[in-house]
């Protein structure tokens, strides 16, 4: 953001109300300090004051809780941007870490934006695609997390009654629909015991596309079952745990079943994402998040900042005349570093020229992590021209 010449206002938001603080950036001075509620008519009121001058509304979380405050801010005529979560980190220690309040958050937001401009990022407008795509991702993210979750607790319940039980819905078979229906209509071991074999094969030949393959499950659940004669405890809402468990995890996979439909749609009317699509190893959860996070690569003046915008650039140590070190950079998009590096890392399989590129750097003696982030560091090179010239991905070889 360009240095500040008129008022900052720095907000430290919420999900119900923000605190804003207004600070004269030429004499440091502090002009306003109030709440401001989470509507359209109290953001209005707290910002109607310095709408007319050069003024900047700076945040702390450019996502969901002030997705609205930056709507106003921009319609109203203002500059809009953030402070990193890690800068915002440093400032508030620097400014007294033990102190801790929305006032003074707001503060503090407030007053590095207008001491230290260059710690600010602006917050790109975004096509009304690419931000439903930005906020599908975001809710994919999270339901990919109730998922693990809930994967990892019936893994474990089955451990308190019958292990064998447990050790036929190992792996990723606990999410595999037949599976996860039976454990949902008849819990686990004590439920299965009750029902008996007779009516768990029944109801299992009554499911949808239940064959051969799913009545041998149903068998070897019932094997697993039968195999344990001693009742580890006596307690039946194990049987219940699991019951909602597993419709816990049916529900979470149906939804990220409908968000991946809806992303699909949306990637195949962004022109930018057929593109990357047509790259060796990127797929939806790819090319979506280089898509909502990075939303118009031209404004990255080279593939090289590109990179260090994304955590992919080394970051070298020097002191005098000698080199101390080169290591990965913590900072960075961290989001979009974990997308191209498992990206690249799956290209590897598949790509003749990623798997050459890749074996070149573990004959250096690189560990696999380290190859893996070197690929994705020369993958992004092509990326960028692919998409800064709008043309589709064309092998070199052969």
């Amino acid at each position: 953001m360009e240095a500040a010449r008129g008022v900052v206002l720095g907000f430290d938001v919420g999900r119900y109300s923000h605190h804003m603080t207004a600070i004269d950036a030429r004499t440091g001075e502090v002009v306003a300090s109030r709440g401001v509620e989470q509507t359209e008519p109290d953001i209005r009121e707290a910002i109607e004051p310095y709408a007319l001058g050069d003024a900047a509304v700076v945040v702390d979380q450019p996502g969901d809780l002030s997705s609205l405050l930056l709507a106003v801010a921009r319609d109203m005529g203002l500059g809009v941007g953030f402070i990193t979560p890690r800068a915002m980190a440093k400032g508030i220690e620097l400014y007294g870490g033990e102190l801790k309040s929305d006032a003074h958050d707001s503060f503090v937001i407030a007053d590095l934006a207008a001491r230290i401009p260059s710690l600010v990022r602006p917050v790109p407008e975004r096509r009304a695609d690419v931000e439903e795509l930005a906020s599908l991702m975001s809710y994919d993210r999270e339901l990919t997390d109730d998922v693990r979750r809930a994967a990892s607790r019936i893994h474990e319940l089955p451990l308190a009654t019958c292990p064998a039980l447990g050790a036929v819905y190992a792996g990723q078979r606990v999410k595999q629909r037949l599976p996860l229906a039976m454990l949902a209509r008849f819990g686990g071991a004590g439920g299965l015991s009750a029902a008996g074999r007779g009516e768990v094969e029944g109801w299992a030949r009554g499911q949808p596309r239940c064959g051969a393959r799913g009545l041998a499950f149903v068998g070897s659940a019932l094997d697993a079952v039968g195999s344990q004669g001693v009742a580890t405890t006596s307690s039946p809402f194990y049987d219940e745990l699991l019951r909602i468990e597993a419709a816990s995890l049916r529900s979470a996979l149906d939804a990220r079943e409908a968000v991946g439909a809806r992303v699909d749609e949306l990637l195949g009317r962004i022109p930018d994402a057929q593109v990357l699509l047509s790259m060796p190893g990127v797929g939806r959860v790819t090319a979506a998040t280089f898509v909502s996070e990075v939303p118009d690569v031209g404004a990255f003046a080279s593939a090289a900042k590109l990179a260090a915008y994304a955590g992919l650039a080394p970051r070298v140590r020097q002191s005098g005349r000698s080199l101390n070190s080169v290591t990965r950079p913590r900072a960075g998009n961290r989001r979009l570093k974990r997308a191209l590096v498992l990206s690249a890392a799956r290209s590897v399989d598949f790509c003749e020229e990623s798997r050459a590129y890749y074996d070149r750097k573990r004959s250096e003696g690189r560990c696999h992590y380290s190859a893996v982030v070197a690929l994705a560091r020369r993958r992004i090179n092509v990326m960028y021209a692919m998409l800064r010239d709008g043309k589709r991905y064309e092998s070199r070889l052969g």
